[in-house]
């Protein structure tokens, strides 16, 4: 590879790491909550509804019994997807569909000492390689709860579990939760599975 070539490539490589470092971050998290939802909430006196529309809509989300690890997962997803589209755009606006004539894009790093412009490229192609959770964009593989209203989140991921084929894991998540025995972790995810 040449010179040129290479600082392209590191160019390349920066950017795509810090349009990474714009997605949400599924593991951080505040008091145990998910950073990115308490920074909406930072500021609002507990027990009241925050004054900024979309933290409001989030609180109602939230209220209605929405996990919150779920909606991280959503957002995540949301995200990739557009920052993996304006690589796209980047590279080729006609990989979208959105048009085949007009101008062309063009990302160019751009070094000061001396000055120095490269044009970088294949944005698309790398962008899931930088992905710091090393799962190339895809999702967490953790059972999504099951849609059980009224039931509390330990219950909703255990039938999850216990649908994915995993009872031990779903038992396991019934005792932690409940400090219930084998026995009767067993006979009330029995009775939540016959029930529904």
């Amino acid at each position: 590879m040449s010179g040129d070539d290479d600082r392209a490539g590191r160019g390349r490589d920066l950017f795509l790491t810090d349009l990474w470092s714009l997605v949400v971050d599924e593991d951080g998290r505040v008091d145990g909550v998910p950073a990115w939802i308490e920074s909406w909430f930072r500021g609002t006196p507990p027990g009241t509804a925050p004054d900024h529309p979309t933290a409001a809509a989030l609180h109602r989300v939230l209220a209605s019994g929405a996990d919150a690890d779920d909606l991280t997962d959503v957002v995540r997803a949301m995200q990739h997807e557009v920052v993996r589209n304006v690589c796209l755009l980047l590279d080729d606006p006609g990989l979208l569909g959105i048009r085949h004539d007009g101008p062309a894009w063009e990302l160019t790093a751009i070094s000061t000492a001396p000055p120095d412009r490269r044009p970088m490229g294949d944005l698309h192609p790398a962008f899931d390689e930088h992905d710091p959770s090393g799962r190339s964009g895809e999702p967490r593989g953790r059972p999504v709860p099951a849609h059980l209203p009224g039931h509390p989140p330990h219950a909703r991921t255990a039938v999850a579990q216990a649908r994915a084929g995993d009872r031990l894991a779903a038992l396991r998540t019934w005792r932690e939760a409940t400090g219930a025995t084998p026995a009767e972790a067993k006979a009330a995810l029995d009775a939540l599975l016959d029930g529904y």
